[in-house]
């Protein structure tokens, strides 16, 4: 996980895979920025292993570098839709378009179905 300050630029980092730039979700915590999300490559669409993801196999690869190999899914922690991570704002949008006003918002089964829907690559 990774922070910066305000006035400076949000952190990069390479991609272990293909070697591209990819950016991280970041929010602001009032002392600065805080990496909400993993970092993610637009390339190859490998992602960072989150610390707080459910657990899975992985490769050998995946175990040296703590990315998911790319066309992998996305970790469970991270916010996805139609299979590809986004921000917190688009996620935090999405839920509160599907369910401000839905009764169904405190059904846990249809909640969890929707969540588990809208991750799935499209």
């Amino acid at each position: 996980m990774q922070g910066y300050c305000y006035g400076q630029d949000p952190p990069t980092m390479n991609c272990p895979y293909c070697g591209i730039a990819c950016d991280a979700d970041f929010v602001d915590v009032g002392v600065g920025y805080v990496q909400c999300g993993p970092y993610h490559c637009h390339g190859c669409k490998s992602s960072q292993i989150g610390p707080h993801d459910t657990p899975r196999p992985l490769t050998p690869k995946e175990v040296e570098v703590g990315w998911y190999a790319p066309g992998a899914p996305p970790g469970s922690s991270a916010n996805v839709i139609g299979g590809e991570i986004v921000s917190h704002q688009v996620m935090n949008k999405t839920y509160r378009d599907e369910f401000k006003g839905n009764a169904l918002w405190h059904d846990k089964g249809h909640v969890e179905q929707w969540w588990d829907d809208i991750r799935e690559p499209k």
